[in-house]
């Protein structure tokens, strides 16, 4: 992989780290069930991502094929960070009703962005942006649901509802994934030379983790919530692998996601 595009990468995860857990936050919240602590933790926590991502923007090179949506793709970034920062501001002053709009709006926004930066280059365009969806749904998923765990450790009368809804979002996600992979080797997007590193993305970032969602989701079945978080710290340093991956491997020119 040329280094010029190491910085790609980096968006990448950034963007889907963002725009996937304020997306994430969204539809758990739609029913609610969480702590206003909660909400603010990830309101300042989907804050930083967005500075880390818009920082990202800034320092990005351009690459040939790779920057034909450059300028939405700014726009995007940048009203994602407005919302993110307006989403935490609601939390502050407990309006739910704006909070749970501006955090589907800004989800809406950063898969937008991300979507952009796919379409943008020599890729299989469609095939790549629905793998960052995909894999900006299944980060923020089990970013906000390894998050959540912990609050169940101080209030214990927590209703698991919230942190299953986000698990069954993280095995949706993950099976699509795995799809996608499926659907690109099947169309003759794998190269002999480098099988083992497509396998190893599929096997560590979407099979692995998708085992241990499935236990975690059982471990809240018997309410054991301390399982459950340490299973989702395992499942997120997964996904975030395969994220990295999965974007490697396109800019390396080795298939899609």
């Amino acid at each position: 992989m040329s280094l010029s595009a190491l910085p790609y990468v980096n968006w990448i995860f950034w963007g889907t780290l963002a725009g996937g857990t304020l997306l994430a936050m969204g539809l758990t919240e739609w029913r609610g069930g969480t702590t206003r602590g909660y909400r603010l933790f990830m309101a300042g926590t989907v804050l930083v991502a967005a500075i880390i991502w818009v920082l990202s923007e800034m320092g990005l090179v351009p690459v040939p094929g790779t920057d034909a949506t450059a300028e939405i793709r700014r726009v995007l970034v940048g009203t994602f960070a407005v919302l993110a920062l307006g989403y935490l501001v609601a939390v502050w002053r407990s309006w739910p009703r704006g909070a749970l709009a501006v955090a589907v709006a800004g989800g809406a926004v950063g898969v937008a962005a991300v979507v952009s930066l796919a379409l943008a280059g020599e890729t299989e365009g469609a095939l790549f942006a629905a793998g960052l969806v995909t894999a900006a749904v299944a980060l923020g998923s089990v970013t906000a649901g390894m998050l959540l765990g912990h609050w169940y450790l101080v209030t214990p009368k927590l209703s698991p509802d919230p942190l299953r809804r986000l698990i069954w979002v993280l095995i949706g996600s993950l099976l699509a994934q795995g799809l996608l992979v499926a659907g690109s080797v099947a169309g003759g997007g794998l190269v002999e030379q480098t099988a083992w590193l497509t396998g190893l993305r599929f096997f560590v970032g979407v099979a692995f983790p998708l085992a241990i969602a499935v236990l975690a989701l059982k471990a809240t079945d018997a309410t054991s919530m301390q399982s459950t978080t340490g299973l989702l710290y395992i499942g997120l340093a997964a996904v975030m692998a395969g994220t990295i991956g999965a974007a490697s491997l396109v800019y390396l020119g080795w298939g899609s996601v």
